[in-house]
């Protein structure tokens, strides 16, 4: 990969951890409340991991376009919660996989800015690195893989949750939360690795296991509904993400 695709993954990376990891549902409420304290605290959030994730192209011009790019993100969060009733913010799984597909595409813009700009290229130090050829492939890859649980685990919980709260109320009144959401982090977590080794058939010892669980609750049909969407929407964002990795091979 050259250098412009690896500042990419980094990019992608930094805003996973500051959109998923880093951002919490209390910043997100006082994001719907209009407070722009919490605005500007995510603006420096964002651009403070993308200069940490992008330090080995530092320059003068690396962050005026990470600067740019994070002013660019706290807009498209503005637009995002000020045009979507409050009563809808949690239960809106299509707005939250526009709001991360506006996001990308001003990623792919700054790429684009980053890529012609004339000195992009690591400091000295990671010159070295990169240029072992061993080294370089163990970088992109671990960055790829990074990517793809970031965003297949932790954005999944996220658009999970908001497609369950969307659902019939006779079927959301079920919602697990505390404890469910962390079996679904640690069930995509499980499935993705079972994908990326090509041990597939592994994937059914982990659902079953889950079943098994609920053995008794899956009796009532409400629930048994409201666990079984949740179960696929899991598996299938998995499955999407070891299906990219293994795309790219």
């Amino acid at each position: 990969m050259e250098l412009s695709g690896l500042a990419l993954g980094l990019l992608l990376l930094s805003h996973g951890v500051a959109d998923f990891i880093l951002q919490s549902n209390k910043m997100v409420k006082n994001k719907v409340a209009g407070r722009w304290t919490t605005y500007i605290s995510h603006f420096f959030v964002v651009w403070i991991i993308s200069v940490l994730f992008l330090h080995p192209f530092f320059s003068g011009q690396v962050v005026k376009v990470l600067l740019g790019l994070s002013l660019a993100h706290l807009i498209v969060d503005w637009v995002g919660y000020r045009f979507t009733p409050p009563s809808r913010i949690d239960s809106n799984p299509l707005g939250f996989a526009l709001d991360q597909l506006f996001h990308i595409i001003l990623i792919l813009l700054a790429w684009q800015w980053l890529h012609h700009i004339p000195r992009l290229s690591p400091i000295d130090f990671y010159s070295e690195i990169i240029a072992v050829p061993a080294c370089r492939e163990n970088i992109v890859n671990g960055i790829i893989v990074g990517n793809v649980y970031l965003y297949v685990v932790f954005g999944g919980a996220i658009f999970i949750g908001k497609a369950m709260r969307s659902l019939p109320q006779e079927v959301s009144k079920y919602e697990v939360t505390g404890m469910g959401r962390y079996i679904g982090i640690l069930e995509r977590i499980i499935i993705l690795t079972f994908i990326l080794y090509q041990a597939v058939a592994g994937i059914a010892f982990v659902l079953m296991a889950k079943s098994l669980t609920r053995y008794q609750e899956l009796n009532n049909k409400s629930f048994a509904e409201y666990y079984l969407v949740g179960t696929l929407w899991s598996t299938a964002l998995a499955l999407i993400g070891g299906l990219f990795f293994n795309l790219r091979k």
